[in-house]
């Protein structure tokens, strides 16, 4: 079968096809795309307070042909970047804003005497300091992306290098950033009033995750050199068809109960699945059903609760993941394949996506365009900032101790462990049952509140392997506070099948945060101790380890301690 760059290529695969045709059939019968492009909200609830959600959330629809009319403020920008001898241009934003541009800044190579994109999408202070210090900041550009205006962490990144750009420019600094957000929102009132070099308001009907063919992605890729109106043509070629095709597959096997979907890209374009892992967590987990996205190597032992999806560049091909995949086609697994010509197919894979997952969230029954857990965190973040005392927060009593660690954990595993306050336990011990409560249908995540580096992604992935050995279910790894922005949903509002590891780390540095009485340490930590609050009040099990100093130390220690 010749198959186009987007189109699924084994669309005759027994397993994954039987569930497209079923789904089809459904969206068939419910006119779901002709509902879907005339915007009819009451296609998927019946309830006011969702339809006014989704009626505000559908414009993404129009992206590809309206964007293509707009384009000229961008080329516009891009060109003074390039006059004026920008070095950088640095992504300050969360979500949606971010991870596109970590798809556009790892797939494409920045266009010679174009500016290299950065993005920084966390509060860790390590993370902060690095990228300031790899800066020529009289030379960068900084682009604040909030749909809101009103988001934490862009707010806080925003003032922070408004601050240093101030220093190093003096006058001259604001002509240094430029905002993208909604009209009327708060950022564009103090972007205006601040005189940035430009401000751009997005389409206030498209939603955070859904807006990489927006403004909050083409800016950026734009800046880059990447040529805009190439991705929106090749968005509008997408395979409308093969798209709900896709979602229809997902959204029947998640309800047979293959709701784990094991990513495998090729590696130009890798940084792909954070944001279809957005995507599909935080549209589709939320009233205990979901999608879990899992970006992890091809390797067993598997349960029966998958769907593997191949995605990979022509010139990417690899005979020994096609020889995996056959192997688990063979097993009766189900697979999906999607192809892209060069890194430009982009455009339609982000359009192709976002039909599958609006789908996909329809066969559930679910609102793909809110996201009802993910404020529980942030409430949790805010009552702890709430009550600093002298720009500190509450010092913590550990529920007990596991290998010198402070250790904190629900009821559940405390309750297994005997643990009493003040309790003293074996790292191994305490990992093996925290792990050992992993049943058929779960999953695990580490989430990392640590300064992501080199050498910490090894050791994490080293985790996760050892992790992985002794289960069949997925382990994922993702750093805090991006996976807030992320699956974040899924982990609180999904199905109760999650199993927690929150990995945290001392301050080393505390960067003020300027008109704020805290600094970036005090609010990474008050976001990992928030969000640990969130997933225990969910009912979720978690267990919470500060690592002590050195962290690189600590960190090994839980590796090894993973692998007994």
């Amino acid at each position: 079968m010749t198959t186009s760059p987007q189109t699924p290529k084994n669309a005759s695969a027994a397993a994954g096809d039987a569930a497209a045709a079923l789904g089809m059939e459904e969206l068939r019968t419910a006119r779901f795309r002709e509902r879907l492009f005339a915007k009819d909200a009451a296609l998927f609830k019946s309830d006011p307070g969702h339809q006014k959600i989704i009626r505000n959330s559908l414009g993404w629809l129009d992206l590809p042909r309206s964007m293509a009319m707009a384009l000229g403020p961008i080329r516009g920008l891009a060109e003074e970047a390039r006059k004026e001898g920008f070095s950088e241009a640095v992504v300050l934003g969360m979500g949606g804003s971010s991870l596109s541009c970590e798809v556009f800044r790892r797939s494409f190579k920045p266009a010679a005497g174009d500016p290299a994109l950065k993005v920084l999408d966390s509060t860790n202070p390590g993370s902060v300091a690095r990228l300031e210090s790899s800066l020529d900041l009289k030379k960068t550009l900084f682009i604040v992306s909030s749909k809101s205006g009103s988001t934490v962490e862009p707010n806080c990144m925003m003032e922070h290098f408004f601050s240093r750009a101030s220093q190093a420019s003096g006058a001259k600094a604001p002509r240094q950033f430029v905002a993208i957000t909604d009209p009327g929102s708060s950022l564009e009132k103090l972007s205006r009033g601040r005189g940035f070099r430009k401000t751009f308001l997005n389409q206030p009907d498209v939603g955070g995750r859904y807006s990489v063919l927006s403004n909050f992605g083409l800016v950026p890729a734009g800046i880059m050199g990447i040529d805009a109106s190439k991705l929106l043509a090749r968005a509008r070629e997408a395979d409308v068809e093969a798209g709900l095709r896709l979602g229809a597959a997902l959204g029947v096997l998640a309800r047979q109960g293959k709701d784990k979907m094991t990513l495998s890209l090729s590696p130009g374009i890798s940084s792909l699945g954070l944001w279809i892992e957005q995507l599909v967590a935080e549209s589709t987990g939320k009233e205990g059903k979901g999608i879990l996205p899992a970006l992890e190597p091809l390797e067993g032992p598997w349960g029966e609760d998958r769907v593997f999806v191949r995605i990979a560049l022509a010139s990417e091909e690899d005979a020994a993941v096609d020889r995996a995949l056959s192997d688990l086609e063979k097993a009766g697994q189900p697979v999906l394949r999607l192809g892209l010509a060069d890194p430009y197919d982009l455009g339609a894979q982000f359009y192709l996506w976002e039909l599958a997952t609006a789908a996909a969230g329809f066969l559930l029954g679910v609102d793909p365009f809110d996201q009802p857990d993910v404020q529980s965190a942030k409430d949790q973040a805010k009552a702890l900032l709430g009550g600093l005392d002298k720009g500190k927060l509450p010092k913590e009593t550990a529920a007990f101790q596991a290998g010198g660690l402070a250790a904190f954990a629900d009821d559940g595993l405390l309750n297994a462990l005997a643990a009493d306050k003040g309790s003293s336990l074996p790292l191994d011990r305490v990992l093996a049952a925290h792990f050992g409560r992993l049943q058929d249908g779960d999953f695990a995540a580490v989430l990392a509140f640590l300064d992501e580096n080199p050498e910490r992604d090894a050791l994490l992935e080293a985790l996760r392997k050892n992790l992985r050995r002794s289960t069949r279910a997925p382990v994922t790894v993702s750093y805090g506070p991006r996976y807030l922005h992320s699956t974040g949903q899924l982990h609180k509002g999904g199905p109760a099948s999650g199993l927690f590891l929150v990995l945290t780390e001392p301050e080393a540095a505390n960067i003020p945060v300027p008109g704020e009485k805290y600094g970036f340490g005090v609010l990474h930590e008050a976001q990992a101790k928030g969000d640990f609050a969130a997933i225990r009040q969910a009912g979720r099990r978690v267990l919470r380890l500060d690592l002590g100093r050195p962290v690189i130390e600590t960190l090994r220690s839980v590796v090894h301690a993973s692998a007994r």
